[in-house]
């Protein structure tokens, strides 16, 4: 984690990165596995967003301080962003965290056919999701809804509709978003600009 209020330049360097966990390989968890994990970092997000905490000293703050903090952006790659978020992977067939759409619908390029997703409506089948009495239930929410409980949402403030972001990293450097301009949606065809980038 990374303090976004620390001005740019000194943001990322070491001693200001905050180590939260390493899930052990050899592969990611599986699905609400990551609700494990995330549990002890959101039980003292809450703390921090509830009461605060107490510094008796700060370097600028020699009596001490009382400190608050939130979580915002969620920046990962695609399939973690989903895991974390509690939506469904990115080719099932509710494959969009930004609307409704479809995966049978995937070449509707008309927006006014995109229903947008609302926190409201995550948080809700996210709980219906957590209180199913049964793993039978829980797939057949999870099936109509592309949702399932993440422990960020015992966040108050948090709205993953608005705060899951793709890293840069993955979306641009790594050539994600060519692929998928060139190979999935077909807008380029031939040589072009990337090929020399």
């Amino acid at each position: 984690m990374v303090c976004l209020n620390l001005p740019p330049e000194i943001r990322y360097d070491f001693e200001n990165l905050f180590l939260v966990g390493i899930i052990p390989g050899p592969g990611a968890p599986l699905l609400e596995q990551i609700n494990h994990v995330l549990k002890p970092l959101v039980d003292d997000l809450l703390l921090f967003w509830n009461s605060g905490v107490y510094y008796a000293s700060t370097p600028n703050h020699r009596n001490g301080r009382c400190v608050w903090c939130a979580v915002i952006p969620l920046i990962c790659d695609l399939p973690a962003a989903r895991q974390m978020s509690g939506y469904a992977h990115f080719s099932s067939h509710h494959f969009c965290s930004m609307c409704w759409l479809r995966l049978e619908d995937i070449n509707d390029l008309d927006r006014s056919h995109w229903l947008p997703r609302t926190c409201q409506e995550h948080r809700h089948w996210a709980e219906q999701w957590r209180n199913a009495p049964s793993e039978k239930e829980r797939k057949k929410i999870f099936d109509m809804h592309g949702l399932r409980w993440s422990e960020l949402l015992r966040l108050p403030y948090w709205d993953p509709t608005l705060f899951t972001l793709v890293d840069s990293m993955h979306a641009m450097f790594l050539g994600d978003f060519k692929r998928h301009c060139r190979d999935i949606w077909g807008c380029m065809g031939g040589s072009s600009a990337w090929d020399h980038k």
